[in-house]
């Protein structure tokens, strides 16, 4: 028969999409885990952690997969920036990933197996680009898929040549779609075709994949039914894998709006199960072929469409046992949360509790569940009664130690039975690197320590789990818990002893400002282990000083800069900048004259309430925005941020006082009590909340002020700069 280019439109693409979109709970946390969301998470299986990061730690782990997480710094004692804790997506450390060059420039098209096949095949493709919007069921129509209908073309050697070029400029036009161009860029001429041939059948395989691009389901059904049984291997394969995807995409035709919004509760059910017929079909025939890893994952959302949890929770159990890669347990992991563990947080599903072919899903959801008992959120309570019958689970797939977990994490977080925690799990000799259960175990053990204020005991434990590990990650992890404990046991200065296990500057950075007393910042200041340090220390110890009206102290304490061998100044410490100090009385308020912030400080050393050096000192906190700032050791601090909060110091000075104590001070002059009358009024400027610090004071008393300023003061320079209070 004689056939045309215009007969053969489209070709089906060879590698379908495994995962799929739609809203996703993401375990309540709003955060997608895309590049620029990366998800936080402790070291070890916390029921607090999102459970996406406990299936990637633990799968990981299993796996021995290095994890995408926050650089480790060359020199943790100079270094705020590891914390815990990020677990990446692409904006993060990927250590599976290729490392980038400095040398983007792709390769040239004519050194790739693809020019290579082209060339073969007379056919020029150095100027092909995939289209990267492409949806529904033309995203597979890709490079790749030429590729693979390229090869399959030159490995079947019962093709002519010419007629292998023209298939291949058919396909050519096909993903160019320059059927849809009055001028087509590459005409194919009409060609003889003898009919039952494989070149027949790699026709017949084009006019299905046309009519499938064209949307005619019916018709393509038809030609890839016929084609299952075709001599031509990759026809036959191709053909009743396509067969799957024909089903497919008819099931969705009703469950698409015409803006692109999908709805699965409109899925045609009769279609998404024939679909799953020939998934299964196809497996079964080729359970390692070409297009197996694609028809498991389409196998994943034929179920979803059809609400079939019960298939889905082994499928999506071995597809985690399955993932070769941090990559693809990564999209694994997130359409697993998005379609089956979350999927009661959005919509009307029942939630997965448990299945008895999936005991990895069983466990992380248990861990999620003992989260939820903690909150609001009590959809389903771990019971004792609940817990046990979880049991045969791990029993049967022979993972006792993590139904034992599973209990101790109750006993800790349902029943806060700390002691029955500390007695089944025993301190341990040896620790694997990738034994993530026995660490999470000795995590949970240490934590009932401290939850019973062992403090001495929890000392020891977590030192000695130190020297077990291998795991940077875990090692960082125990330094925290570490700091919390000496904390916690009112023994800062513990974490600055010469053999402290503590060297991460960002824990000890934190409790400088935080938790330390005077005499253990003066010490950290002239004995710091290096100048950054010896700055944290200072800065903080100069703070502590002029808010707390030490000025005598301040002024003796500003000589121990010169221990600081080489000044700090890099962006990261800008927090603790050692200059602001050196503020000269620019920048005051116009019309009030204020000296340096030293002489401003004799003054107060020799008259501690003079209202005029009282004003320039909250000249001098206004102007620098001076304060103890913990930012840049904020978040992933877990215990310790706990422990330094109790009891909290503040970290802002309190410039309200100092106007308070000069409006209410007889002995003020007229040019500095209406200067703090002013500035205490516009404490609440423009917002009505206080920004200067202190308590806020009712706005009975704000108009107090006002009004002393506008009738006592009447005509005052304050006074006139003043039109309202808040």
């Amino acid at each position: 028969m004689k056939i045309n280019h215009k007969m053969a439109m489209a070709l089906v693409g060879l590698t379908a999409a495994t995962t799929f979109n739609a809203q996703a709970s993401y375990d309540d946390f709003g955060c997608g885990w895309q590049d620029d969301c990366p998800l936080n998470g402790v070291p070890w299986l916390n029921i607090d952690n999102d459970t996406r990061v406990n299936l990637i730690q633990l799968e990981g782990a299993r796996k021995n997969l290095a994890l995408p997480r926050l650089p480790v710094p060359p020199d943790f004692t100079r270094s705020r920036s590891y914390h815990f804790g990020f677990i990446g997506y692409n904006d993060l450390p990927h250590p599976t990933a290729t490392p980038s060059t400095e040398n983007t420039t792709p390769a040239p098209v004519a050194e790739t197996s693809f020019s290579k096949m082209s060339q073969a095949l007379g056919v020029d493709t150095s100027s092909w680009e995939h289209d990267q919007d492409a949806e529904n069921r033309h995203i597979s129509n890709n490079l790749q898929s030429v590729e693979q209908f390229f090869a399959a073309l030159l490995d079947d050697p019962t093709i002519k040549p010419e007629d292998r070029h023209h298939l291949a400029v058919w396909r050519g036009n096909i993903f160019l779609n320059s059927y849809d161009k009055a001028d087509s860029r590459l005409p194919v001429e009409a060609f003889d075709i003898e009919p039952g041939s494989r070149t027949a059948a790699f026709s017949d395989y084009l006019r299905g994949a046309n009519v499938f691009y064209l949307g005619d389901f019916v018709e393509a059904n038809s030609l890839f039914t016929a084609l299952q049984k075709s001599s031509q291997p990759w026809v036959a394969e191709t053909s009743s894998y396509m067969l799957m995807r024909v089903a497919l995409n008819k099931s969705t035709v009703k469950a698409t709006d015409e803006y692109g919004m999908f709805d699965a509760t409109k899925i045609d059910t009769g279609a998404a199960s024939e679909a799953r017929d020939y998934a299964n079909a196809y497996l079964a025939t080729w359970p390692e072929g070409r297009y197996a890893d694609s028809a498991r994952g389409l196998l994943r959302r034929i179920n979803w469409y059809l609400q079939d949890w019960q298939q889905l929770a082994p499928l999506y159990e071995k597809a985690l046992a399955q993932a070769p890669d941090v990559d693809s347990l990564h999209k694994v992991i997130s359409e697993l949360d998005d379609k089956f563990q979350s999927r009661d947080s959005f919509g009307n599903y029942e939630p997965f509790i448990s299945d008895a072919q999936a005991p990895m899903l069983t466990f992380t959801q248990t861990l999620r569940w003992l989260r939820n008992n903690q909150g609001q959120n009590k959809s389903y309570e771990v019971t004792r009664e609940n817990l046990d019958s979880l049991k045969p689970i791990f029993a049967s797939a022979e993972l006792q130690p993590y139904w034992s977990f599973l209990e101790n994490t109750w006993l800790y977080y349902h029943e806060g039975n700390y002691a029955a925690v500390i007695e089944a799990t025993p301190s341990i000799n040896l620790l694997a690197s990738s034994d993530l259960l026995a660490f999470s175990q000795q995590v949970l053990h240490g934590d009932a320590l401290a939850a019973q204020k062992q403090w001495p005991e929890a000392l020891a434990h977590w030192k000695h789990l130190l020297g077990l590990t291998q795991s940077v990650e875990q090692q960082q992890y125990i330094q925290l818990n570490l700091a919390a404990v000496m904390v916690n046991n009112q023994q800062p200065e513990a974490i600055f002893a010469a053999d402290s296990p503590v060297t991460n500057l960002r824990y000890r950075s934190l409790v400088l400002k935080t938790a330390a007393p005077k005499a253990l910042l003066q010490q950290q200041a002239t004995h710091g282990v290096n100048d950054e340090e010896k700055t944290i220390a200072l800065h903080t110890l100069l703070m502590r000083d002029l808010m707390v009206g030490d000025y005598e102290g301040y002024d003796t304490d500003k000589s121990l800069r010169r221990h600081i061998t080489k000044p700090v100044t890099l962006e990261a410490f800008n927090d603790v900048n050692l200059d602001i100090f050196n503020w000269n009385g620019e920048r005051a308020e116009k019309g009030y004259f204020c000296a340096s912030l030293d002489d401003t400080v004799k003054t107060l050393i020799a008259r501690k309430t003079d209202a005029h050096a009282l004003n320039c000192l909250g000249e001098f906190f206004r102007n620098t925005a001076a304060h103890i700032d913990t930012e840049a050791e904020g978040g992933g601090n877990d215990l310790l941020g706990d422990a330094i909060a109790k009891p909290a110091l503040s970290n802002s000075p309190d410039r309200q006082a100092y106007y308070q104590q000069i409006i209410n001070d007889p002995k003020a002059e007229p040019e500095d009590k209406t200067y703090a009358l002013y500035r205490a009024v516009m404490c609440y400027s423009p917002s009505g909340y206080n920004d200067c610090g202190g308590e806020e004071v009712k706005p009975e008393t704000r108009k107090h002020w006002f009004t002393v300023l506008k009738t006592k003061y009447k005509g005052n320079q304050w006074e006139k700069l003043l039109s309202y209070y808040w």
